[in-house]
């Protein structure tokens, strides 16, 4: 094709033809791989990735199971504090009221941790309330700047999952990862924040910001495709991909106007218009992506080339995985499929890491909630046994459910409940002190267990199976076999001792470590009855 002839290729746009194939993609493939497609939804934007009408909802369940509290007096203090220093008490009263002092509230809030840990010495609080103020500030930018790119390069591996869903029926999870193998994750994080970078500074200009925004529209997808693009080149080729069909992208962008109304409806946002937004932009990138035109060395898959899953008859359909360049991210000497095998001395030592992470879990939330250490549990050591048997045993009874990811999530409640349960009534009823309630969350079986817990137990599961599993395996493999008995022998002696103490002694009863029967007894009396 001549120069003459590519410049005057057309593609042919259809919106019609791009609205029947985002919907098929998302409603037309079957209940599991919607479902799967909105937990992955859920969890970015759950976790502030991506953006959406349902983050109100979604950051009410966040506030609702995860939020500490916070010391009135302390955050009045340091909003009275804000509003005398240099620039903010010359301003006129409105501007501080309605801008200043709710702006200095949801920094104290969102980082109301950081402000309990202070407050543990309130006199040092009082006195240095400049500082306090000053390492707040310090702090939400730190992590605010540092939030934003990583945020914005994990995105990546959800446009990934997305693009991928258009040619086959059901996508792994895991194809989330994909993106990061082979040590892209830095190189990601570059390109995105100088793509950041530059967009933002586009939009001081206000014109410029909304031109360049369409330009540089496709330059995440290109480097979820080639996860080793730089900067430029992804610019240069998205700035051709868009070439002369950035209204139609616009146009295209405002078909689906009736999201705005229906994302309204509670939670309607999470499971119709924002798959129905993310598919559009999918669409338009491999609408654009078939022009000849232009350089298309960043087009790597030739998976991506074929036509869309829903498009095929039915009689030629395979649910097969596609063969992508981009294989999945590995996980050194374990795999997502296939089971490990461990020794007697790897689940002796997973059982003491998870009794010390649990332990420093529940340390670190009483410092952050009640601003006082609490040795937690009912024995004397850093170590939290139910912990120890819950991330152990899941590894060791469940690990063998790699493959069927479904039935281990829902396997992993199960037992982590029936554990919990158990743990709780035997505690109460040798010692006749509650060791933990859940009286106060939503969906609790007589406070012994609660839905929320569960589903943060069966994500532990899932990081301990396939993350922290097989990597004690290998760094005990390092440490050597005789070495590796040594340690085993130390913690079982030294845990032995502690429980020998317990059963003679009496077990731990430190401040703030359970209450008494008798006591949440009559809480739960009264909150019954005042339902």
């Amino acid at each position: 094709m001549s120069d003459k002839e590519q410049k005057k290729q057309k593609i042919k746009w259809s919106y019609l033809d791009i609205h029947k194939r985002v919907y098929k993609t998302i409603f037309g493939k079957g209940i599991k791989p919607y479902v799967v497609m909105i937990l992955v939804f859920f969890a970015f934007s759950f976790a502030g990735i991506i953006n959406s009408a349902a983050s109100g909802e979604i950051a009410y369940i966040d506030s609702r199971y995860g939020a500490g509290a916070v010391n009135t007096e302390d955050v009045n203090a340091v909003m009275d504090y804000s509003m005398t220093l240099p620039g903010i008490r010359d301003l006129p009263d409105n501007v501080k009221e309605d801008v200043v002092k709710p702006e200095v509230f949801n920094i104290v809030i969102s980082h109301s941790w950081l402000l309990n840990l202070l407050a543990m010495n309130h006199e040092y609080v009082v006195r240095n309330m400049g500082e306090v103020f000053a390492f707040l500030v310090i702090v939400m930018a730190l992590v605010e700047f540092t939030s934003f790119f990583i945020k914005k390069t994990l995105a990546i591996g959800q446009y990934r999952f997305m693009m991928e869903n258009r040619f086959q029926k059901n996508v792994k999870i895991r194809r989330i990862f994909a993106p990061f193998r082979n040590k892209n994750l830095l190189h990601i994080i570059k390109v995105m924040f100088i793509y950041d970078l530059v967009s933002t500074l586009w939009w001081f200009t206000i014109i410029g910001g909304i031109y360049k925004s369409f330009q540089y529209y496709f330059v995440p997808y290109l480097l979820a495709e080639d996860p080793t693009i730089g900067w430029l080149k992804a610019r240069k080729i998205s700035m051709q991909m868009t070439r002369g069909y950035k209204f139609k992208m616009f146009l295209t962008q405002l078909t689906f106007f009736y999201t705005s109304f229906i994302s309204a409806i509670p939670f309607a946002d999470l499971l119709v218009c924002t798959p129905l937004n993310t598919f559009t932009d999918i669409e338009m990138y491999y609408l654009l992506r078939e022009r000849t035109d232009i350089d298309r060395s960043a087009f790597v898959e030739n998976v991506f080339d074929g036509d869309a899953y829903v498009d095929i008859s039915k009689e030629y359909r395979t649910d097969e995985t596609p063969s992508y360049v981009l294989g999945d991210y590995v996980i050194k000497g374990s795999g997502f499929d296939k089971a490990d095998k461990y020794k007697l001395t790897d689940f002796v030592v997973m059982f003491f890491v998870f009794c010390f992470v649990g332990w420093l879990w529940e340390v670190a939330y009483h410092i952050v909630s009640d601003h006082e250490f609490v040795n937690r549990g009912f024995m004397y050591g850093p170590w939290l046994p139910i912990y120890g048997v819950g991330g152990a045993g899941i590894i060791f009874i469940l690990g063998r459910y790699k493959k069927n990811k479904l039935k281990l999530f829902i396997l992993t409640m199960l037992l982590c409940g029936i554990m919990e349960y158990l743990t709780s009534f035997v505690l109460e009823f040798f010692t006749n002190k509650a060791y933990w309630t859940y009286f106060d969350m939503s969906f609790n079986l007589n406070g012994r267990v609660c839905l929320a817990g569960l589903l943060a137990f069966a994500i532990g599961g899932f990081f301990g199976i396939y993350i922290l599993g097989p990597l004690i395996k290998r760094k005990l493999e390092k440490l050597g076999k005789k070495r590796t008995k040594i340690l085993c022998i130390v913690l079982t002696s030294i845990f032995a001792i502690d429980l020998i103490c317990c059963l003679t002694i009496g077990p731990n009863q430190g401040k703030g470590v359970g209450g008494d029967y008798d006591t949440v007894a009559t809480r739960v009396a009264i909150e019954e009855s005042s339902q």
